[in-house]
């Protein structure tokens, strides 16, 4: 890193008067666009995984979400994919859902709420709460600030689900209004129906939800919309996609 930091045109921004860096904005052409944005502090702790990290910075500019990969088991492996996010305080929270494993929190930026069960718990730097299989849980952002947070996910299909939402929400691009609409309807649906062995919301019971995404995939098929598709796993799509974080010259 270097001992001054530097105001960049792309690849990322240092604002050398409170040494932070506005970067993960989407890319438009090549250039980035004016929101949203992911502003960061190289020394934060969550920050200084980013170069660490074997992935590139991936958003949602519809929820204003960015996350990396911090690891990614082989196949055959039993470890998980931990992933990195930062939550910003326009970000929603997702529906309440439930896996088939644990999924511990870690919060290491701002304060994460993660209701568990339907009890909120309030989540500072350093603190942890594990999740247990089948237990109903959501998690958002109460602050003003943004959060930065890690967990482990059920799977690769998990990431891959994310994954494909948030590229979907960046090729759709802006509407009128210059916001990101996110994927729409369709695919969100037929994307949730094949992850519903590894997420699966806390609506209504198993047998039932079977059969209620059996027919959602079936409708969603028939109208075109796809489901999840692991060319979002490929690191350069987010690298055409969003402007990455540059620390250096």
């Amino acid at each position: 890193m270097d001992s001054e930091p530097r105001s960049r045109d792309s690849g990322g921004r240092i604002d050398s008067g409170n040494r932070t860096l506005r970067t993960g904005r989407p890319l438009a052409d090549g250039s980035p666009t004016e929101r949203p944005a992911l502003e960061l502090r190289p020394e934060s702790p969550a920050s200084a995984r980013l170069p660490q990290s074997p992935s590139p910075l991936v958003s949602d500019p519809a929820s204003e979400t960015w996350a990396t990969l911090l690891s990614r088991p082989e196949e055959g492996e039993t470890d998980r994919p931990v992933l990195l996010q930062w939550a910003s305080s326009n970000s929603p929270a997702p529906p309440p859902h439930h896996h088939p494993t644990t999924e511990t929190f870690r919060t290491l930026e701002g304060t994460l709420t993660v209701v568990r069960d339907g009890d909120p718990v309030r989540l500072g730097p350093g603190d942890s709460l594990t999740v247990d299989p089948g237990q109903a849980h959501t998690f958002r952002n109460d602050t003003d600030a943004t959060v930065a947070f890690r967990a482990a996910l059920p799977s690769m299909r998990t990431v891959a689900g994310l994954y494909t939402a948030w590229g979907l929400a960046h090729e759709r691009g802006r509407d009128d209004d210059g916001r990101y609409p996110g994927p729409g309807l369709l695919h969100s649906l037929a994307i949730a129906a094949e992850m519903y062995d590894e997420t699966a919301l806390a609506m209504a019971p198993k047998p039932v939800q079977r059969l209620l995404w059996a027919a959602v995939d079936r409708v969603a098929g028939l109208a075109g919309a796809t489901g999840i598709d692991d060319a979002y796993l490929d690191p350069s799509f987010w690298n055409r996609h969003v402007e990455q974080p540059a620390w250096g010259a």
